[in-house]
């Protein structure tokens, strides 16, 4: 899955934390990226998810467990396969 991923980018990089907005912009211009063209993948509901959601970023949460959840995510998923087929 390297392939679809330019950068990786950690709080200590960006000075803050997730679901905060500054780390997520700092990831989109570290990557060149637009926001409508990015997507978040995590399995934190509360910080991963949500934050992206909040600046309007596409979701995909991962989730191993299938906890039932009401998050309007863009896609779920609970096998790490099912992000590359989304993906391509």
């Amino acid at each position: 899955m390297a392939k679809f991923f330019k950068i990786v980018v950690t709080s200590e990089m960006a000075g803050a934390k997730k679901p905060s907005p500054l780390i997520f912009n700092y990831a989109l211009e570290k990557a060149g990226a637009s926001l409508e063209n990015s997507v978040m993948i995590g399995d934190d509901l509360n910080t991963d998810i949500q934050g992206a959601l909040e600046l309007g970023m596409k979701a995909i949460y991962f989730n191993p467990n299938q906890k039932s959840n009401n998050t309007n995510v863009w896609k779920e998923v609970s096998n790490l396969d099912e992000i590359k087929n989304i993906l391509l």
